[in-house]
């Protein structure tokens, strides 16, 4: 049996656990909600195609691909979304820790059991809870890598084609390895090498420019603009340095390279500087496209809803992948040592440190409120932010925020008031005071360990999760605020499941 074959077998039980134990003590994150309501919302009213007499679009993810692989689990295998999630997860995971045994492609099983650890430390991957996109498209990446190692272009085009849909963006990580394909003309005769550039570019054309564009052209039909309403690359001006970079940004990624990644950034740099004359355009290639490219690409943006450092992830790869080429084609001493010094004083720890904190959300109010509120279905809802109620509820959601909106503005103080919602979600001290003649405000424990006593169950398993969920402490001062309409027909039953779950009125506590 090769190598990275018997490796695979060993992510099995890691499989097993993450994505069979594990959910079971986990909800999904208030970022899964956006992916959960637009696929099914396509699988409930079927509006794929342009249609002028119709008004309804959406456009409410920043993962289009993601949706539509969540959408075919649902419509053809009728997996309910949670489940759908969770396996889209786990072929994510495994077919990951098989491309980089391919791109690897060591005979040495000691670095194939090396990479199953070094994927399965990582902390986007401890971190990465029920329906976030992030393992998805972390696939997505490696299959362009694979292919761009394997020097098979055509493939990078594809890879590179789905990758676009799934996040636009992905453009600036793809054009270094595409661009630098073209060095394979140093290695052919003079006479060959026309007829090289001439068929490079017509497979350019034919597997990437026209794919590419005929999405795009389906965008701006269906939604009359290419990129999604809800774009995370914005930045506030507060926080814009030189007109482009953002301050918060590049905290982020010092904050993410100093103390979750630092030996392998050392070992990564200094080898370059050691051996840089005699390394070949394609580890230039996979540093500048892994590497140096998202780095300065999150420095532009605001790092909103980045769970477990999730847009550091390609930096995270492209970390491992690195030290592993040079281990495998240069024996480096260098590289060995700083992956052991990871290893041991940074990975485990820290994978272990994100562990505890996922296990949290087990005990997210938020999640059981919803489920409670789904019993009520006429019920209105105004808000500023995504959560369970806007996808576990038939209620109809307004974004005070002007969020999933064309013109993007935010709502008035007169609005809110005039809107009778059953519940504004506001952290608003303005708003909130404005608006207690109308409704009654609600002091909301943002975890369940807040007001319910926990006891520690007998099962050796379920000592394990509890063992290393009361880890994290709780603050027992964090809240956030509902405001309920007082004259609304829904008033006593919200009333009633907020105070089930530990929800007090703010007659008595000062704003």
């Amino acid at each position: 049996m090769k190598k990275y074959q018997f490796t695979l077998l060993i992510c099995i039980p890691l499989l097993w656990f993450f994505f069979k134990l594990l959910p079971m003590y986990t909800h999904p994150a208030e970022t899964s909600v956006t992916h959960f309501m637009y696929a099914e919302n396509l699988e409930a009213l079927k509006i794929w195609c342009f249609d002028k007499n119709s008004f309804t679009r959406f456009d409410d993810s920043n993962n289009f691909l993601y949706v539509t692989i969540l959408w075919v689990f649902i419509h053809f295998l009728q997996f309910s979304t949670v489940k759908a999630a969770l396996t889209i997860s786990a072929i994510s995971v495994f077919i990951s820790a098989y491309l980089l045994h391919r791109i690897i492609d060591s005979r040495f099983w000691s670095i194939h059991l090396l990479l199953v650890g070094l994927l399965f430390m990582s902390t986007q991957i401890w971190s990465g809870v029920l329906g976030d996109e992030i393992l998805f498209q972390g696939m997505l990446w490696l299959l362009v890598i694979r292919s761009f190692w394997k020097q098979r272009y055509t493939w990078i085009l594809i890879w590179g084609v789905f990758n676009i849909i799934a996040r636009p963006d992905n453009i600036f990580m793809l054009l270094p390895l595409i661009i630098a394909s073209y060095w394979d003309i140093r290695e052919l005769k003079e006479r060959d090498r026309k007829k090289f550039i001439f068929r490079r570019i017509r497979r350019t054309i034919l597997f990437f420019i026209i794919p590419v564009a005929v999405y795009f052209t389906y965008r701006y039909l269906y939604f009359g603009k290419i990129l999604p309403y809800n774009w995370l690359h914005h930045s506030l001006e507060t926080d814009k340095r030189y007109g482009i970079f953002n301050h918060q940004g590049f905290y982020f990624n010092v904050h993410y390279l100093r103390y979750y990644t630092l030996p392998l950034a050392i070992g990564v740099a200094f080898y370059f500087l050691k051996e840089y004359k005699h390394l070949s355009i394609r580890y230039y290639a996979l540093a500048f496209s892994l590497l140096a490219v998202p780095f300065l690409y999150n420095c532009t943006f605001s790092q909103d809803d980045n769970l477990g450092f999730k847009n550091q992830y390609l930096l995270y790869l492209g970390l491992i992948i690195l030290p592993m080429l040079f281990i495998r084609d240069f024996r480096s001493i260098t590289q060995g040592l700083a992956t052991a010094v990871f290893v041991l004083f940074f990975g485990i720890k820290i994978s272990f440190s994100y562990f505890e904190q996922t296990l949290q959300s087990y005990n997210n109010n938020s999640y059981y409120i919803a489920n409670d509120l789904a019993q009520i279905h006429n019920g209105k809802v105004l808000l500023y932010h995504d959560n369970f109620i806007t996808w576990m509820t038939e209620w109809t959601a307004t974004f005070a925020s002007g969020r999933h909106t064309k013109d993007g503005k935010l709502m008035t103080t007169q609005e809110l008031s005039a809107s009778a919602a059953d519940i504004i979600f506001t952290d608003n001290k303005s708003d909130i005071a404005a608006l207690k003649d109308k409704y009654d405000v609600y002091q909301v424990p943002l975890s369940t360990r807040q007001y319910e006593e926990d006891i520690e169950p007998e099962n050796s398993l379920d000592k394990f999760f509890y063992k290393y969920e009361h880890k994290q402490p709780t603050d027992k001062n964090k809240f956030y605020y509902l405001l309920v309409w007082r004259y609304g027909n829904n008033l006593k039953t919200i009333s009633k499941v907020l105070e089930q779950h530990g929800a007090k009125e703010t007659s008595a506590i000062q704003l």
